[in-house]
């Protein structure tokens, strides 16, 4: 059988105890930006490659570029643009196809 004893514990105390206990736990959950790498935002990107927004977005939906939605930013490794950059094959369009 469990024992609860009841001592007697002033109020700041008490107050400073449970701060104490939140802010541990506030801690504990938030989530931390990766430290890997800086992040460049769009404009940023946009401006490095010599592209426009619309460009960025159609590279980012096929996969060319990696984008990381950090809150409400949309934010690109700076490491993984540059390597996107070698990686990139000249495209032949052949006209009227």
């Amino acid at each position: 059988m469990t024992q609860i004893l009841l001592t007697g514990i002033d109020l700041n105390e008490l107050l400073e105890k449970i701060a104490s206990i939140v802010e541990d736990k506030i801690k504990g959950n938030k989530p931390e930006m990766p430290k890997s790498g800086n992040y460049l935002s769009r404009n940023e990107v946009c401006s490095l490659l010599k592209i426009s927004l619309p460009t960025l977005n159609d590279w980012t939906k096929i996969g060319r570029l990696q984008s990381y939605k950090i809150g409400n930013r949309v934010l690109y490794k700076q490491d993984e643009i540059e390597t996107a950059l070698v990686n990139l094959a000249t495209y032949k369009f052949k006209r009227g196809s």
